[in-house]
């Protein structure tokens, strides 16, 4: 039999309706510091988040934990390649580490070691 989607994990974990996981995943996803400069943000450039609500978006269609990590390591590589100040230097994004752990968690797999995931140059990796 196979797995439900980490959707449909995540709605029963945090009692969401699907329609609203994109907009609860993105406030769990968060780094704490951007969940108060989030709101500002998009209401001044409602596309600066585009790519953030993509990879939840692709996330929420994940089967397995393999798929996510692929997911979750795509994010990574595409924010590293169109590095932005306020998003990738500030961190006002959501992070990529505090998905795959729930996606580890509610996919049933144990967590990904760290070395899959080297930290970036300056930075936290995450």
């Amino acid at each position: 039999m196979a797995s439900p989607p980490f959707k449909s994990l995540f709605c029963e974990r945090f009692r969401c309706s699907p329609e609203e996981y994109e907009e609860r995943a993105f406030q769990k996803f968060l780094y704490w510091h951007a969940r108060l400069l989030a709101p500002l943000v998009r209401a001044i450039h409602p596309d600066f988040f585009f790519r953030d609500f993509e990879f939840i978006r692709y996330l929420g269609d994940a089967l397995d934990s393999r798929q996510a990590k692929a997911d979750t390591l795509d994010f990574r590589d595409m924010d590293r390649k169109h590095w932005r100040m306020l998003h990738s230097g500030l961190m006002i994004r959501v992070s990529h580490r505090k998905a795959r752990r729930l996606a580890c968690q509610l996919l049933g797999k144990p967590e990904w070691t760290d070395a899959a995931f080297p930290a970036q140059q300056g930075g936290s990796g995450a």
